[in-house]
């Protein structure tokens, strides 16, 4: 994506856009995925030739790059800077060994006081903690372990450090200090050496380096900026928040439902809920939950596919509209929805669980998902109310979900709050924004919000009363407001 601040607004052009998916497995690990580097790496390099192609042709000069990616995942480099490994893929069912381990030596209260992040199989220090029992081999050979937005930004520059925001997603940071937890590298066994310096949003990490930019037909004097690396920071930097009572939705194959705190909240209540602190831009603490989001609807879509029946996204939505509301209830929190394949059949048994229809046609799948779905974001929001003491009458919804009108509307009426959806492509401003940040451009995160507002008019979504979704959310009575 190229962003241009033009007048104290900022327009998004898509230079390139490309699928990717873990590999099968890994060669070490039958059964294990992982990520397909050399084709994500191909194509960035790819992108960043379309995106000098189009500077040119509209008289626009590049100055910086800068890198977002999920969280979690990582790589690992020898101490030559080699890569040791291709990265494994965060879904991957072997994480919960590591889990396991580290629930025995710390305790998830424990590792919670800590950290300030909820305790899954996913996290890099599940992750970590399996490896290394595994494979001790390979992290005394290791020189630098670098998150994926990281790994990037040393293939684009050389430069080998770590985000504030990225580093904070693995559960390896000290929740008061934000610097590495001596308490958790102990646990995990892992060599505190190997983890990078850990520098902050917005910082200059260095010019390309001389192959990329002549590869790419681009200046060696472009800098390579870490933005908010990891995409739910940055797509938290460009929602245009309006005050202590809005939250923010990042919707998209995750559900990232919060709000934007000075401090973390560590209390047991905290982490009882499942809530999770995590870094922002300028020292904030995003306190969020993450809600499994709609992955759901991308599974289904798949299964739906190996049977025969090929549907799109759009498609899927029609029919969703036009099946019977609240028929089947589902808890999308069950664990093994977060899980890759049979989803078909994985719902319709959660719905069967508590006595309801089970799902049969694409529309009541669906249906019985976003339903699931828009009454988890009613019990958060209700936790974060009682959690925080705040007050909250407006959601931000951002991400590729805004287009999902039907979730949107969903979450409104489940909710009794105003959704305002937009920008879509919060996750690309928010780059953007701080990379203009990096440069000089942009002072702070108010007059990055600031552009974003006067960059983008989201779609209002009004609650509409019906009782049915007190049923759902699990309350005694419905509530508006």
């Amino acid at each position: 994506m190229i962003g241009v601040l033009r007048a104290g607004e900022l327009s998004l052009h898509e230079a390139h856009r490309f699928l990717h998916a873990p590999a099968p497995q890994a060669p070490d690990a039958p059964g294990a995925q992982t990520w397909d580097l050399p084709l994500i790496w191909r194509e960035i390099r790819e992108g960043l030739k379309r995106a000098a192609a189009w500077a040119a042709e509209h008289g626009v000069e590049i100055a910086s790059v800068g890198v977002d990616t999920w969280g979690v995942d990582f790589a690992l480099l020898g101490k030559d800077g080699a890569l040791l490994a291709l990265p494994r893929c965060y879904r991957n069912p072997e994480h919960a060994e590591g889990l396991a381990l580290l629930d025995n030596k710390l305790g998830r209260a424990g590792i919670y006081g800590l950290t300030g992040i909820r305790s899954m199989a996913l996290n890099t220090s599940s992750q970590l903690a399996g490896w290394v029992v595994r494979e001790p081999s390979i992290f005394q050979a290791a020189g630098r372990l670098l998150f994926m937005p990281d790994l990037f930004h040393f293939m684009l520059s050389g430069v080998a450090c770590t985000e504030q925001s990225i580093a904070s997603t693995s559960q390896l940071l000290d929740a008061k200090t934000r610097a590495w937890s001596n308490d958790v590298l102990r646990a995990i066994g892992l060599p505190p050496e190997i983890l990078p310096n850990i520098v902050q949003a917005g910082t200059p990490l260095g010019p390309l380096l001389p192959e990329v930019a002549r590869d790419a037909g681009l200046s060696p004097s472009i800098r390579v900026i870490a933005p908010a690396a990891h995409d739910t920071a940055s797509a938290v930097v460009g929602t245009p928040l309006s005050g202590e009572q809005s939250c923010y939705l990042s919707s998209g194959t995750w559900s990232l439902l919060g709000v934007e705190l000075d401090r973390a909240i560590v209390s047991e209540e905290a982490r009882a809920a499942e809530f999770t602190n995590e870094h922002g831009v300028s020292g904030t603490t995003r306190f969020l939950k993450n809600v499994i989001g709609l992955w759901l609807v991308q599974e289904i879509k798949r299964d739906l596919a190996r049977r025969g029946v090929d549907m799109t996204y759009e498609q899927l939505a029609a029919e969703a509209e036009r099946a019977a509301p609240f028929r089947s209830r589902i808890n999308v929190d069950a664990p093994e929805l977060t899980l890759a394949g049979d989803m078909i059949r994985k719902v319709q048994s959660l719905a069967k669980q508590v006595g309801d229809p089970e799902p049969t046609t694409p529309g009541e799948l669906v249906r019985a998902c976003l339903e699931g779905l828009a009454a988890a974001y009613a019990r958060t929001i209700d936790q974060i109310e009682r959690l925080t003491g705040r007050t909250i009458a407006t959601i931000h919804l951002v991400g590729g979900g805004v287009k999902n009108t039907l979730l949107n509307q969903m979450a409104a009426d489940a909710t009794g709050r105003r959704v305002l959806a937009g920008p879509s492509e919060a996750t690309a401003m928010g780059n953007v924004m701080v990379q203009l940040m990096g440069i000089g451009e942009i002072t702070d995160l108010a007059q990055a919000r600031e552009v974003v507002r006067k960059s983008c008019r989201p779609m209002e979504y009004s609650p509409r009363r019906e009782p049915a979704w007190g049923r759902l959310i699990g309350r005694s009575r419905e509530t508006t407001r």
